[in-house]
């Protein structure tokens, strides 16, 4: 290291003076020593003062040196900054860096220097005390500067703490207005100003002070409103953030701060210059969000955003906010919510600015009761005119009403509400108060669009809002819980309401007038236009003018409220004559739907169509209006309904007019039992070829009008030749007539029906005596009246001449016709009427000629021969058979090979297989009734038919039903997905093709098709109907017979098969009700031959068999429960095959009943058993267990072992012969029956003593021995259950068979060191057979179980070692020493266990706690244990085991046994100071008995298990007390009336009996805080060390808690525990919770302690924290001791009172005044009652509430003499 070289200078040097110059800058750091002596300094201490502001300002960093707390270190007084306040004075910039200087201090000693928060509440104590005056004067001086920096220094002041808030507030005169001047003292330039300082100052109070602070800051009138009121708009975003946030923080949510008060701080006028922050224009000190809008919107927004936050958290929270619930929602009158209602009418801006208008809307939610005083005083205009204005006023209407809840809460109310009042509730949030009848007529009068629509929206909104309520009140299901209102009542009520509505309502003629106005318009436009366009070329002329948007919406709303109407009050509508099919002038034309018109005006025409009722429209009567002449002649409605029709491109639109078209045909009563037939007429029109659907519709119109004109000549055709078919049928068929499917006698009565259907009865049931089933409906009415109609129309066409419209018409009729054949159940009627109108003689040769020959030799086949006619316009030669399509649908191509008779064709087959999968879903339904149709003729004509040709059909058809079912459930399940699909994305707007989707979810074609196969009287009659020996009505040969039943009954069991999980899906499982009936009958009737025959098996499984096996999941549990018991009592011989194993042990071959049987019992037996009776229970059991033994079956093992586990009561009804089958088994589920048998009966348990006896020594239990143990368990479990049916000896003598068979393997087992199973059953059983034990085998035992008893794993064992301690009982030295083993054997166990760790699961702890119970045990019987291992015990439980609750208690047991002057042990075992030590100086010691946040708190058993232990050991030695240990009691203390706070007190009492004084200790803190305040005594020293303040500890007091104390004071409590009585703990018999009160024994000590005469009391906290108010209940006490106590606080407290200065202190010492003239004796006893009076008297002094602090000061001041008047005991 030598001089560096001259040339190297320039860098070296250079290097050098930046190093010197940072040492030197070091050097010359402001530390604490050096501002102390500049301070000092002759030349002033400005540059010092200077620099410590300057350098604190930087603080606090890592790199820098904290010159703040340096000086606080070595001047803890500031005694040198004080010197400058207090000597001559100063000039103001001095004065101010002063302030500054106190600041820096205060901030940081309130932050993160807080451990010296003891130095700034000494400053803040100084300054208020001392320089209050230069604090005022500075704060007032003319410099904004030097105010500007008092305000910060006060603040800072504040800043220290809820204590320090308070002595600023109470020192500090908040009232004065020179002081809110201060707030208007603004910079223009924008920096921080006294305005800012004054928000500080204000908001400083809220956030560092107490409760008690705010609401007194609260109280002040301007101190914090003034800041709202001066220019709030024009402030900084930061400084409003910080406003509304703190007062959103500190006083909106904080639950201390009552209603009422915040009520009385936030006026109508400071919400409405908070309010005035919607329109802020202040300045933007925040970075935005949204870089995409300039600084100054986005500052707007964000400020818009605080301030409407906080007024919802203010205005619109119940449980926050200052709203109050009116359950009259105002109708009562009352003066409720005054507050929010002037600010609600502040809000001039609330109809156009959107936030604005969502805080009316959500104030106005929260209190309903405040919507009728709002809008009569609101100064919105609400009359119609044609102005935004008046738009935007009803749009804040809508909102408003739109977020009132739907139903009224006027309906959940537990009161009777009589119905007129309940009314005006209901109407206050139905109805806006601004609307009527007048305005709504003005309004629809104005010609305007915009008017119009919006007060036809608001009607809607209200009808929707009024038909909620109508539905809620007529819902029978809500009503019939409730017990306020009923549903009569409630439909008076609805009556009432609709009543109200109608008078409010414009009339409906107003509604329809402004339709009709708007038809005018159009029509005049068209006519001004069609004379400028004459000109032009035709298709101009023709084309209309579409609707803008506002007129199809204004029209669409009002076809709504039409509906509305129709819901809402009917009774309007019906009072209205008019015709309102004219509505659809304009929607609707004779070419269809105009183009024009869009869908969603179509949609709701179409639902006011359905809604309104069907005398409002003339839907049959021809049209008037000019279009009729442009056609050239009137159409009806209808007509233009069938247009509409057929031309609608929306898939919603046609099905609603589809079923439009049906009501309305439904609605003549032509069609009362038919209507199902209308669908097929729609759906053929839909399906004609375009160009002929005009000449079909005009057929079909005329021939409906024709029908509904004269509908009688129609439906008498019908039902002549209804009966002209049964009459056939009658004559042709050779049985009588009783045997027919319809009684011949009952035809003339049914066909009447006819009559009386088309004269419109509805009481249909009441006038013929019977209700219509649906089959006899389909064999009455097999089709309806339009038929015949069109038949005869058919034939006026074919008779006529030229006309082209024969050939469309026949087609469409023929292709109708063709499908309702389809679906007859029994065709012959139709085809008779077919045949009966084509004898026809046409003057010329018919076009159509071909296509009627088809059609009448296919509806032929079902006409009898002998009835079939000769076809008159038959074409000249033989009629080819019609040709199989090549490519077709499937009913098509079914047809065709049907009367072609090509089904057998194998190609055939394959094709309709492959065209099934294209039907949809209406086809499905069709071509399932068309194969039905089908199956019926086969079956019908089997005999001719013949044994080649018949079954192969009847299988092919049941196959394509089966086939049809599979692929209609497929549909079904995609029509869900895509309804799913369609819900989820569903528009907001009208999607007409989405709503079609959703309708799909509804459909119920799939259950359709269903009842229609499953409910065919072919199916029901012919299935097992052979089995049942119920033959439906035929003329087969018995071969032929046989033949079709069986092949029948196959194929209907597998179309069962296929739908029964389809019907449990859908919940209608009862269409398999017939068939299961069947299967029944069929069964038992099987099953009583076979008991009456031989048991022979059939080669063959019987179809009936086959039947139950595959469908016996979906049958009821009653017809299960028969056939299951059938099948139990046949003998076993019947349910197995010829050939039966001999040996028991193995398994039987089953034959197809047996196998039956076991499929019953093993699929659900729990669910047949369930629904059943014990009887049937009893009857399954009985005969389950006889056929056990024989069957030998491993599942009925299982099944009868789940049945009496489920029922043990019913093992007496099983045999006992059982038994022996189950022992000899020995299978697992055998065993366990016999286990349940023995427990639950006494003939199986003396059954097993006589098998035992019988079997002797051995049991024959070689191998088996582990398979038996459980049996061997229960029996030794239940051998002494003693009854009169046992012989007496038969027990005593089985034990020596079972000791002999057992007692060798068992004890070698437990003797053996291989690790033991688990179960441990063998050590049970083999302690259950010590008391039968040899002496010699006990010997044994004794000798060489003590050595296996040390580990954890031995734990089974000491069940052993436990019967042989029993055994041992009548020999007393055996018994001792036997003990003392057992106990060293149990220490050391307990030491290898807990020497293990941690406890792992619940079973090693379980395991220990029942050591530790044997070891409390075996203590209690020795009196003694050996030193040594009390020391391994207690060391190593200590260790492992501290927060161990049975440990600790088993350990004070054994401290209390074992240290007791009678044990002859105590001075060799551990001394108790040294277990003490242990205790207190463990590492859980602190954790376990202190409660830490970040931790989780042990159990409270653990806690007083310690307590005890601790308190049992210090009454023991009592020098183990120390002074030190104070602390950590106190912190673990809770001053409550816990047991573990009351065992605490009861410990630091010892401590004072032993010469430690609390008094002395001079730390009166508990709890937590106790803790605090030892941590921070121990950190800071002797030099920092300070006692807390009387207001400290009277703030760890609970005021919730303590008023919980005075309301359920213990009266019964004694101050000092009474020395007669060995229960020191306090208990309350009543339900209250100890644990919630505090104990008022240690609080009345610690009042006389702080109200001593040397200690500065707050009066007034002490009366605000409830001390006051529980040292005056406690006059009530029964103990004398604490009535003396708390009369010594409450003298104390009174001479501190009259020191005191408050504002209450003059009414606080009148009310102590009265109290103490009534005390007459001394230590007088006050009556619960009035002690009770007197505290909640004193607390109401410190709320003035309007009602109740006035009554009580009338009270107390109105006659002195009243109270001590009272009875005091």
């Amino acid at each position: 290291m030598g001089v560096p070289k001259r040339k190297a200078s320039g860098g070296q040097d250079g290097a050098a003076s930046s190093a010197g110059a940072a040492k030197r800058a070091r050097k010359e750091e402001l530390t604490g020593v050096r501002f102390k002596a500049q301070l000092k300094d002759p030349q002033g201490p400005g540059p010092g003062l200077e620099a410590f502001v300057s350098a604190a300002k930087k603080l606090p960093r890592e790199d820098v040196y904290d010159v703040v707390e340096g000086y606080i270190k070595i001047s803890v007084e500031c005694v040198e900054i004080f010197q400058l306040l207090s000597g001559e004075k100063r000039p103001e910039s001095e004065t101010m860096l002063i302030f500054q200087v106190f600041e820096a201090i205060l901030l940081r000693t309130a932050s993160d220097l807080s451990h010296f928060h003891v130095v700034g509440t000494n400053i803040v104590k100084k300054l208020m005390n001392n320089h209050m005056k230069l604090i005022c004067e500075s704060l007032y001086a003319s410099g904004y500067r030097l105010a500007r920096a008092c305000l910060s220094l006060m603040t800072a002041m504040v800043t220290q703490g809820p204590e320090a808030a308070r002595d600023v507030c109470s020192h500090f005169d908040l009232n004065k207005k020179t002081l809110y001047t201060l707030v208007t003292k603004r910079d223009s330039k924008g920096v921080y100003d006294v305005r800012q300082a004054y928000v500080q100052f204000a908001l400083s109070f809220l956030i560092a002070g107490d409760d008690s602070t705010i609401v007194q800051v609260l109280e002040v009138k301007e101190f914090i409103p003034c800041i709202f009121s001066s220019g709030i708009k024009e402030d900084r975003i930061s400084t409003i953030n910080i406003l509304l946030s703190t007062l959103k923080t500190k006083v909106v949510h904080n639950k201390n701060i009552t209603k009422t008060q915040k009520v009385r701080f936030f006026t109508g006028q400071l919400l409405n210059h908070i309010a005035s922050l919607y329109n802020w224009n202040g300045i933007t000190d925040v970075n935005p969000e949204n870089v995409k809008v300039s600084a100054e919107e986005a500052g707007k927004t964000m400020v818009r955003e605080l301030v409407h936050n906080f007024l919802m958290d203010l205005c619109c929270s119940l449980k926050h906010g200052i709203n109050f619930y009116d359950a009259s929602l105002g109708t009562f009158g009352r003066g409720g919510n005054l507050t929010l209602l002037h600010f609600l009418l502040g809000l001039k801006t609330a109809a156009d600015d959107d936030l604005v208008a969502d805080l009316v809307v959500n104030i106005l939610k929260v209190c309903p009761d405040l919507l009728n005083k709002y809008f009569k005083e609101v100064t919105f205009s609400f009359i119609p005119r044609a102005k935004s204005t008046w738009l935007n006023n009803i749009k804040l209407l809508n909102k408003i009403y739109e977020a009132q809840p739907e139903i009224s809460r006027a309906f959940q109310t537990r009161e009777f509400i009589p119905l007129p009042r309940l009314l005006a509730m209901v109407m206050v949030t139905t109805v806006p108060l601004v609307c009527n009848k007048s305005m709504f007529t003005q309004a629809l009068n104005l010609d305007s669009t915009s008017v119009r629509h919006t007060a036809l929206s608001l009607i809607s909104v209200i009808l929707k809002r009024a038909l909620k309520t109508v539905d809620h009140c007529l819902n029978k299901e809500v009503w019939q819980e409730s017990g306020v209102y009923t549903a009569v009542m409630m439909e008076e009520f609805v009556q009432l309401f609709r009543e109200a509505l109608s008078k409010i309502l414009p009339d409906l003629n107003t509604v329809v007038w402004v339709w009709q106005s708007l038809k005018k318009q159009e029509t005049k436009q068209d006519d001004k236009k069609g004379k400028k366009r004459s000109d032009g070329p035709p298709a101009a002329c023709d084309a209309r003018q579409c609707d803008d948007a506002e007129t199809i919406l204004l029209k669409a709303v009002l076809l709504q409220v039409i509906c509305l109407y129709q819901k809402v009050v009917p009774h309007v509508v019906m009072q209205y004559n008019f015709d309102f099919s004219k509505l659809l002038k304009g929607v609707i034309s004779e070419q269809g739907l105009r183009e024009e018109v869009p869908p969603i005006l179509q949609h709701h025409m179409l639902k006011v169509a359905l809604e309104l009722p069907a005398s409002k429209f003339l839907w049959l009567k021809a049209q008037e209006g000019p279009d009729a002449e442009i056609i050239g002649g009137e159409r009806s409605v209808f007509y233009l309904l069938m247009k509409m029709f057929v031309t609608s491109s929306h898939l919603q639109l046609k099905s609603l007019t589809k079923l439009l078209i049906m009501k309305i045909l439904r609605d003549t009563g032509v069609f009362e039992h038919t209507w199902k037939e209308l669908e097929l007429w729609l759906e053929h029109l839909e399906n004609t070829v375009e160009e002929d659907k005009e000449t079909v519709i005009q057929f079909l119109e005329r021939i409906l009008l024709t029908l509904v004109a004269n509908p009688y000549s129609y439906t008498d055709k019908a039902s002549d030749f209804v009966q002209e078919a049964s009459t056939l049928q009658a004559t042709m068929t050779k049985q009588e007539a009783d045997d027919m499917s319809i009684p011949i006698s009952h035809i003339d009565e049914v066909l009447d029906m006819v009559d009386v259907l088309v004269e419109g009865s509805e009481g249909l049931d009441e006038e013929i005596g019977f209700t219509l089933s649906e089959d006899m409906i389909l064999l009455t009415f097999p089709f309806s009246a339009v038929v015949p109609a069109a038949l005869e129309a058919r034939n006026k066409l074919l008779l006529g001449t030229g006309n082209e419209a024969v050939e469309n018409v026949v087609t469409y009729l023929t292709a109708v016709l063709t499908d309702l054949l389809h679906t007859q159940r029994d065709p012959l009627a139709l085809c008779l009427l077919l045949q009966a109108y084509d004898k026809l003689e046409p003057p010329c040769p018919v076009p159509c000629c071909q296509q009627l020959s088809r059609f009448n030799r296919y509806y032929s086949l079902w006409i009898p021969e002998q009835a079939r006619e000769a076809w008159l316009l038959q074409a000249q030669g033989s009629p080819s058979p019609p040709a199989l399509p090549l490519a077709s649908s499937f009913t098509a191509l079914l047809q065709a090979a049907y009367e072609s008779q090509a089904l057998r064709d194998e190609h055939i087959q394959v094709q309709l297989q492959a065209t099934m999968p294209h039907l949809s879903m209406q086809q499905v339904l069709l071509a399932a009734k068309q194969v039905l149709l089908y199956l019926r003729s086969t079956v019908e004509n089997f005999g001719q038919l013949g044994r080649s040709v018949g079954p192969p059909l009847l299988q092919l058809f049941l196959d394509l039903l089966r086939r049809l079912v599979v692929h209609c459930e497929q549909l079904d399940a995609q029509n869900q997905q895509r309804c799913e699909a369609a819900r989820a994305e569903a528009d907001l707007f009208l999607d007409m093709e989405s709503v079609a989707s959703l309708e799909l979810a509804n459909d119920q074609t799939l259950e359709e098709v269903l009842v229609a196969i499953l409910r065919h009287p072919t199916l029901e009659g012919w299935f097992l109907a052979l089995e049942q020996q119920a033959l439906p009505p035929h003329t087969l040969s018995p071969v032929l017979v046989k033949l079709l039943a069986t092949h029948f009954s196959a194929g209907v069991l597998q179309l069962l098969a296929a739908s029964a999980p389809i019907l449990r899906n859908i919940g209608q499982l009862g269409l398999l009700a017939r068939y299961s009936e069947a299967i029944t009958q069929s069964v038992l009737k099987e099953l009583q031959n076979r008991r009456a025959g031989p048991a022979t098996s059939p080669p063959k499984t019987p179809p009936q068999l086959e039947a139950l096996q595959e469908l016996h999941p979906y049958m009821e549990g009653a017809q299960l429960r028969e056939v299951t018991l059938a099948l139990l009592s046949l003998p076993e011989t019947h349910l197995v095959t010829q050939q039966p194993t001999k040996s028991p042990g193995k398994e039987r071959h089953l034959n197809a009943l047996g196998k039956t049987l076991v499929q019953l019992l093993t699929c659900s037996p729990q669910d047949q058993l369930q629904s059943g009776e014990l009887l049937w229970s009893s009857e399954y059991v009985r005969g389950l267990g006889a056929l056990l033994p024989t069957l030998a079956v491993d599942e009925l093992d299982t099944v009868l072992l789940h049945t009496l586990q489920r029922d043990p009561v019913l093992a007496p009804a099983v045999g006992a012969d059982l038994l022996d089958y189950c022992l000899a088994r020995r299978t697992q589920a055998a065993l366990s029956i016999a286990a349940l048998l023995l427990q639950e009966s006494c003939t199986h348990l003396l059954w097993f003593e006589q098998w035992c006896l019988q079997a002797g020594p051995g049991l024959g239990l070689q191998g088996d021995l582990d398979d038996f143990l459980p049996l061997i368990h229960v029996y030794l479990q239940c051998r002494t259950q003693s009854h009169f049916t046992r012989p007496a000896g038969v027990s005593s003598a089985v034990i020596p068979v079972l000791r002999k068979t057992l007692w060798r393997q068992l004890q070698s087992r437990l003797l053996s060191t291989d690790s033991p199973p688990a179960s441990g059953l063998y050590q049970e059983i083999l302690a259950q057979l010590v008391p039968f034990a040899r002496a010699k085998d006990l010997s044994v035992l004794m000798d060489r179980l003590p050595s296996l008893l040390h580990t954890p794993s031995s734990h089974k064992r000491w069940i052993v070692a436990d019967s042989i301690s029993a055994a041992l009982e009548g020999s007393a030295e055996e018994l001792c020493a036997w003990r003392r083993t057992l106990l060293e054997s149990c220490v050391k166990w307990l030491i290898v266990s807990f020497s293990g760790g941690q406890q792992d699961d619940d079973n090693t702890q379980n395991q220990e706690k029942e050591m530790l119970l044997r070891l409390n045990a075996l203590l209690h019987a020795l009196n003694e244990v050996d030193p040594g291992d009390w020391q391994k015990f207690v060391k190593t439980g200590l260790k492992f085991r501290y927060q161990d609750h049975t440990f600790l208690k088993t350990l004070l047991t054994a401290v209390q046994l074992l240290y007791s002057p009678e044990s002859s042990v105590r001075t060799k075992l551990i001394q108790l100071p040294v277990v003490y030590v242990m205790l207190m100086q463990h590492s859980l010691f602190l954790p376990t008995l202190l409660t830490s946040d970040g931790e989780e708190s042990p159990d409270s058993q653990v806690k007083e298990a310690l307590v005890d232990l601790m308190l049992t050991v210090v009454e023991m030695c009592p020098s183990v007390c120390e002074s030190s240990h104070f602390a950590v009691l106190l912190g673990a203390y809770g001053a409550t009336l816990s047991v573990l706070d009351q065992k605490i007190l009861l410990l630091l009492r010892v401590y004072e009996q032993n010469k430690l004084s609390l008094i002395n200790f001079r730390v009166l803190l508990w709890g937590p805080a106790a803790v605090e305040h030892h941590k921070t005594c121990r950190s800071l020293g002797r030099s920092l060390w300070q006692q807390p303040s009387v207001g400290d500890i009277l703030r760890l007091l609970d005021r919730d808690q303590m008023m919980q104390t005075i309301l359920h004071f213990p009266q019964n409590r004694r101050l000092l525990p009474p020395e007669d009585t060995q229960e020191l703990i306090f208990k309350d018999k009543s339900r209250v919770d100890l644990d919630g009160l505090y104990d008022p024994c240690f609080l009345l000590q610690l009042f006389s302690e702080l109200t001593r005469p040397e200690f500065v009391v707050d009066c007034r906290k002490f009366l605000d924290s409830n001390a006051l108010g529980l040292t005056v209940t406690a006059l009530s006490s029964y103990d004398p001791q604490m009535r003396a106590i708390a009369y010594h606080v409450l003298a104390a407290y009174y001479s501190h009172l009259e020191g005191a200065r408050f504002q209450e202190q003059s009414q606080l010492l009148y009310l102590l005044d009265v109290v103490r003239n009534g005390i007459r004796t001394q230590d007088m006893r006050l009556t619960f009652t009035l002690a009770l009076f007197i505290a909640k008297a004193a607390l109401q002094i410190l709320k003035p509430e309007p009602v109740l602090w006035v009554r009580t000061q009338k009270f107390l001041g109105g006659d002195l003499y009243l109270i001590p008047r009272m009875p005091a005991s």
